[in-house]
């Protein structure tokens, strides 16, 4: 006989660390004073964060936050430009709040470095939904920032090795794996790194008649 009795209802799922961490986040919301405002402000006090409202927009934040929300209004073009340029790498990700599209708006939304949009009207499923996609994007682009500066610093070690050793070939006449060697004994000898001793050998090169 058929089993005809309903399916289950699914397991439920713990909520995940990017969603329990939004409960601590320091934001700074940059948003007119008006029942929006204050919208906004009542959806994030809900989840427990840690919001501060400013406006108009600053020329810079002066204290840390994990994220910017901030309203893209016509007349504060001047001041969210300046405060784009006091930006870093490493800032805050920004989210966008806009009413309406038009090519104005979408250039202003272009220029902030907007990483989310929200729409006007606010709803508490979007701006969770935003937030959890800023952070996730924040971090990626922390990791791959950290990886670049990785990079970059292994390619200044491996240039100035090289260097290094083709100095010591051409003034003594060594083979490139006696210069590797060289290098490493010195090093060791006086408890340096690899880079250290080749920057001192490029330094006497370069100073010497």
């Amino acid at each position: 006989m058929p089993d005809t009795r309903p399916p289950a209802p699914p397991a439920r799922q713990e909520v995940g660390p990017l969603l329990r961490e939004l409960g601590g986040l320091r934001i700074a919301v940059l948003h007119p004073h008006d029942a929006e405002g204050r919208t906004l402000m009542s959806h994030l006090q809900r989840i427990g964060s840690h919001a501060t409202e400013v406006w108009p927009i600053p020329a810079r934040l002066d204290a840390e936050f994990d994220i910017v929300i901030m309203a893209i209004e016509l007349d504060q073009r001047q001041r969210m430009a300046a405060f784009v340029q006091s930006r870093g790498e490493l800032s805050p990700p920004l989210i966008a709040i806009v009413g309406y599209e038009n090519p104005s708006m979408l250039q202003l939304v272009l220029e902030s470095g907007a990483v989310a949009v929200l729409e006007r009207p606010l709803k508490p499923f979007g701006l969770l939904t935003q937030m959890l996609m800023a952070r996730t994007l924040w971090r990626q682009r922390t990791a791959t920032l950290a990886q670049m500066r990785k990079l970059e610093g292994r390619f200044a070690t491996v240039s100035k090795l090289t260097m290094a050793k083709t100095i010591l070939i051409a003034r003594e006449g060594l083979t490139e794996q006696e210069a590797h060697r060289r290098i490493q004994k010195l090093a060791m000898a006086g408890r340096t790194t690899v880079e250290d001793v080749a920057q001192t050998i490029i330094a006497a090169s370069e100073n010497a008649p």
